[in-house]
């Protein structure tokens, strides 16, 4: 009967453990470049702007990876390549 108890303690062991390597995989294989592309997709959509309107530089936030610029939207953008947040001109903060 002892075993039955485990069994499900292991299964949610073994479901983090495959979570964990699922989001760092997906984090160590995201390059700048993709990010920039999908980001400038997005301001593309966003604003009828050019997509070669877009720049990168690496953040100055240790929660932060990169800062796309487009025009004068600031595209903050986490390790794992998500947005977190934007920054528009004329924007109040």
């Amino acid at each position: 009967m002892p075993r039955v108890i485990y069994l499900p303690l292991i299964g949610l062991v073994a479901a983090v453990a495959a979570l964990g390597l699922v989001l760092g995989g997906r984090a160590a294989t995201t390059t700048e470049t993709e990010v920039i592309e999908r980001v400038a997709a997005r301001y593309s959509q966003e604003t009828g702007g050019g997509r070669s309107d877009c720049s990168a530089r690496p953040a100055t936030s240790a929660a932060l990876w990169l800062v796309v610029s487009c025009g004068g939207h600031a595209y903050f953008v986490d390790p794992y390549g998500r947005v977190v947040d934007v920054a528009r001109p004329g924007a109040a903060s």
